[in-house]
Parts: structure tokens; C-alpha cells; sequence
């Protein structure tokens, strides 16, 4: 699915489908943020919170360039999807190059609670959290797949079987918090000083992490794609 599909089918997801009908237009009202009446359109909910668009907005205030103009415009280009939502997928279909670039970005954040990419190197991560509740990604989804959080039920709440499966039996006191498996030593080994390394960002791959350690065989000097910062061997210069 291309960006633009993705935008276009967001409303034709059967939750988002149950709460909207296409013969009611988004709110739109005078107090509202521009950011918050575009977000209502690419979205395709009027139950967006104010205070996550806030969120987002700022965010992306703050890493968009000419942000202000970008959301002004956008915003009059989807007048007539906030009168009219059966005007939507047509607005979308003709979004510029440019303008589907921004739309994205302000819809990205809604669908994953984040704005910015998150990465396993502390060295390129630049995500800020905006909401995990309200996140989209687990709205549409809500009603069949729960959130991942606290657990919905009390101890053991997992051990009820599901209607017309047969479950092979358990061991006794399995549903205990103080239940141990067998051969369990209750020892934290020691980490994996490459691993270790890694996840505390000195190198861009364990691979770099490993070939950096005392009595490795193989010591890169700075291969592609080497993160900036990140820990490599020095490259030494060979004797006259």
C-alpha cells in the first residue's frame, strides 16, 4: 500500500466506518486549532483529543519547516471534506506531492502515539512520546485486541480457556506469582558485553560491538553506514 492509499482507506476501517457516517460533516468550530480540523479529516474521527493534537502540534511545529503557512494551506485545501466527508477520498486522491508529505506526517503520529522515528541506537532515536490510549493503531483495533497494559483481570485472569479450544493441563500452581519452572536457577546471568555495548548505544550494531571487543579477530575501521559517534576501531596509518 502506497502513502496515499494508506490515508485514503484510514476511514474504511470498520470501527472509524461505525462511528462516522458519510452523511455527517466533521465539527468544525471557531475555537478549534487548523491542525485539529485537518487531523479530523485525514483521520476520518471527530473525537480527536484537543490536548493530544496539541501535542503533536508542537512537536511538529518545532521539526516541520514553515510549518504555520504548510498548515494553513492544507487546512483550506480541506474545506470542503469538513462540509462535505464524501468529498474526502477525492481531496486525498489530489493532494500535491508535498501537501500528501505533511498530511502524512500529521497522521503518523496520531495512528502510532509518537512523533519523530524510534530506533535501537540511542544515538539516531528521536521520537517524543504523545499518547498510548488515544493512539489510533489500537483504536481500530480495540474491540477484538486489547491493549497491551495491566492485566484485564485479576491473577491467572490469562488461565480461562476460550470458547471450543481444549487446553492440555497446567501445572499445578502455575497461575502463583511465586511459581518457578523446572530447572529454573533464579541466577540473572551475566550480560553479553557486545549486547551490553550495544544497547547502551557506544556502538551502531552488535556486529561493531563484538569485532570492538579485547582479542576479537577482526576490528572494522569505519564501515558503511557507521552511525555518527558511534565507537569504531581508529584507523591507523601504515609505516613509511
Amino acid at each position: 500500500m502506497d502513502r496515499r492509499s494508506f490515508l485514503i482507506g484510514a476511514i474504511s476501517i470498520p470501527p472509524v466506518l461505525g462511528f462516522l457516517s458519510s452523511n455527517v460533516a466533521f465539527a468544525v468550530e471557531d475555537s478549534e486549532t487548523s491542525f485539529l480540523k485537518v487531523s479530523r479529516v485525514l483521520i476520518g474521527r471527530n473525537d480527536l483529543s484537543p490536548d493530544i493534537a496539541r501535542r503533536i502540534e508542537t512537536l511538529l511545529a518545532q521539526r516541520v519547516p514553515g510549518y504555520t503557512q504548510k498548515i494553513n494551506e492544507l487546512a483550506l485545501t480541506c474545506t470542503s471534506a469538513m462540509q462535505d466527508p464524501s468529498q474526502r477520498t477525492a481531496l486525498l486522491k489530489g493532494l500535491s506531492v508535498d501537501d500528501l508529505d505533511f498530511a502524512l506526517a500529521i497522521a503518523k503520529p496520531w495512528y502510532l502515539g509518537y512523533v519523530g522515528t524510534p530506533s535501537g541506537s540511542i544515538l539516531k532515536d528521536d521520537a517524543v512520546f504523545v499518547t498510548y490510549l488515544d493512539a489510533q493503531a489500537y483504536e481500530v483495533v480495540s474491540k477484538d485486541l486489547p491493549r497491551t497494559s495491566y492485566p484485564p483481570g485479576g491473577q491467572g485472569w490469562w488461565q480461562a480457556v476460550p470458547e471450543g479450544v481444549t487446553s492440555p493441563a497446567m501445572p499445578e500452581r502455575v497461575t502463583d506469582w511465586t511459581w518457578q519452572p523446572e530447572g529454573a536457577t533464579g541466577v540473572i546471568a551475566k550480560p553479553d558485553p557486545a549486547w551490553r555495548a550495544f544497547g547502551m548505544g557506544q556502538y551502531a550494531s552488535v556486529e561493531l560491538a563484538r569485532a570492538a571487543l579485547p582479542g576479537a579477530k577482526a576490528k572494522p575501521t569505519r564501515p558503511a553506514g557507521n552511525t555518527a559517534g558511534a565507537a569504531t576501531t581508529p584507523k591507523t596509518n601504515p609505516t613509511p
